[in-house]
C-alpha cells in the first residue's frame, strides 16, 4: 500500500486538501539482499539460446538475457552457466553480468550476481546460514538472499541470490578495491606446500579478478615469496618472516569460523584448500582470506575444531606459536558464544526456512523430496543447538592440554 500524504494548499476561497502519494523509496542492493522477505527473479531469453544454455550448461558461453526485479528491469545482461559440482542444466545455476553486453550498465549498483541453485544442498540454508556467522563474526562475506526464479514465465524453484565477490564487493567490505583479488580453484590435493619459483602453477590455482593487465610477476611474486616463507623459514625465523606475507589473526579466525562450522570443504577441507578468494591491497605483500560457496558446511556437530588441521602448513605451524593457537581457540569459543546467545544460530536457520518453506516445496527441479530437505533442515536445527556446547568444551580441553606442554 502506497502512503498518502495530506498537502495544505491555499486558495482565495479557502483551504483545499489534496491526497498526493509520497514517493516510493528507490530499491537498493540492501532491499535485494534481504533474506527476511522472498524475492522474485525473473529471466527473458531467447529460447534458441536457453536450449543451447542447457544443453551446453558445462561451458562459460554467456547468452543476452533481461532481468526483472520488482520494478527494476535490466536489459541485454549476460548470463552463463556457473558451479562446479552443482552445475546442470536441469535447474541452471547462473552467474549474471549486468555489464557484459552493455558498458558500465549496472544493476542497484552491482556489476554482477550469482543465482545458486542450491542444487548439492536438500536444507538450501548452508551457505545463507554460513555467510551470517561470518558476519556476526567480522568477518568480510558476501551477501546472500533467497528468491524465486523464473526463465521465460516458468518457476525454477528456489535460488540463493549471492553477492559477487569483485569489486564492488571490496569496496563495500574493505573499503578499497586497489589491489590483487584472486579466486581459488581445485586442481589437485594442494595445502600450502611449496611449488616453486614457476609462478605458472600459483596462476592456475589463484585466478586473478582484478588488475588483469598487470605483469605475472607484480601479481603473483608475492603469493610464491608468501609460500616459500611458510615453508622454508625455520621455527625462530618463521613468525616474523611470514607475518609480512599474512595477517596470521585473519587466517586463524577464517579457519576458526569454518571449524566451528564442520565445514568439508574449506581451508581445511577433505582434498585440500577449496572455496575461498585472496585479497592484496595495493603496495603491499599481506595476503587476507575471503569466503566463498558453503554448501558443505555443517557436516557434525562432533567433528573436532582442530580436523584436519595438521595437514595445512600454513595452519599447522601458525598453531605452533602459543600466542596464536590461544588466539585461534579464543575465536573458537567466541563462535560458540556468539551462536549460542538467545539461540541466535537455531534462530537463523528457522527463520530463512519459515521464509522459503512454501517455494521450497513448489520448487519443481530440485533433485529431493520434501522429505530429504525437512531432514536436512532439522539437522541444521539440532546443529545449532549442539555445536556451541560441544566447541566450548573442546575450547576449555585444548587449553588443559596448551597448559600441560607449558608445564
Amino acid at each position: 500500500m502506497r502512503t498518502v500524504v495530506t498537502v495544505r494548499v491555499g486558495v482565495a476561497c479557502g483551504v483545499l486538501l489534496l491526497a498526493v502519494p509520497a514517493p516510493v523509496p528507490a530499491q537498493t542492493a540492501d532491499d535485494l539482499f534481504d533474506a527476511r522477505a522472498l524475492q522474485e527473479i525473473r529471466v527473458f531469453v531467447n529460447e534458441r539460446d536457453l536450449h543451447q544454455l542447457r544443453t551446453r550448461y558445462t561451458e562459460n558461453t554467456y547468452y543476452p538475457a533481461d532481468i526483472h526485479w520488482g520494478d527494476v528491469r535490466v536489459r541485454n545482461a549476460g548470463i552463463r552457466s556457473r558451479g562446479k559440482g552443482s552445475r546442470n542444466g536441469v535447474k541452471l545455476g547462473l552467474h549474471i553480468d549486468f555489464d557484459h553486453y552493455v558498458a558500465r550498465q549496472r544493476f542497484l549498483g552491482l556489476t554482477s550476481i550469482d543465482l545458486d541453485n542450491l542444487w548439492q544442498d536438500p536444507s538450501m540454508l548452508r551457505e545463507y546460514t554460513a555467510m551470517a556467522l561470518f558476519v556476526r563474526m567480522g568477518q568480510p562475506a558476501p551477501r546472500e538472499s533467497f528468491a524465486r526464479v523464473y526463465i521465460n514465465g516458468a518457476y525454477q524453484g528456489v535460488y540463493a541470490i549471492v553477492e559477487t565477490v569483485n569489486t564492488s564487493f571490496l569496496m563495500r567490505t574493505l573499503g578499497r578495491d586497489d589491489g590483487f583479488l584472486f579466486e581459488y580453484h581445485w586442481i589437485d590435493r594442494y595445502e600450502f606446500t611449496d611449488l616453486g619459483s614457476d609462478l605458472a602453477a600459483l596462476e592456475a590455482r589463484f585466478e586473478r579478478r582484478t588488475q588483469g593487465s598487470a605483469a605475472r610477476s607484480a601479481a603473483y611474486a608475492p603469493m610464491a615469496e608468501m609460500i616459500r616463507a611458510i615453508n622454508a623459514l625455520p621455527d625462530d625465523q618463521w613468525r616474523s618472516g611470514v607475518e609480512p606475507y599474512v595477517d596470521l589473526r585473519q587466517f586463524l579466525t577464517h579457519v576458526a569460523i569454518e571449524q566451528f562450522l564442520s565445514e568439508l570443504d574449506g581451508l581445511t577441507g577433505y582434498e585440500g584448500l577449496n572455496n575461498f578468494y585472496v585479497y592484496r591491497g595495493h603496495g603491499s605483500t599481506r595476503h587476507q582470506f575471503l569466503p566463498w560457496d558453503r554448501d558443505n558446511a555443517f557436516q557434525d556437530a562432533q567433528s573436532s575444531v582442530f580436523h584436519r588441521a595438521d595437514r595445512n602448513v600454513l595452519l599447522r605451524r601458525a598453531l605452533a606459536f602459543d600466542d596464536l593457537r590461544a588466539f585461534y581457540l579464543g575465536v573458537l569459543e567466541r563462535c560458540a558464544t556468539v551462536a549460542a546467545s538467545d539461540r541466535w544460530l537455531e534462530r537463523v536457520i528457522a527463520a530463512a526456512a519459515a521464509v522459503i518453506a512454501d517455494a521450497a516445496g513448489k520448487d519443481p527441479l530440485k533433485p529431493y523430496d520434501a522429505g530429504a530437505r525437512d531432514a536436512a533442515v532439522r539437522h541444521l536445527v539440532e546443529f545449532g543447538r549442539v555445536r556451541p556446547a560441544v566447541v566450548h568444551g573442546a575450547v576449555t580441553d585444548a587449553r588443559a592440554a596448551q597448559a600441560r606442554r607449558r608445564n
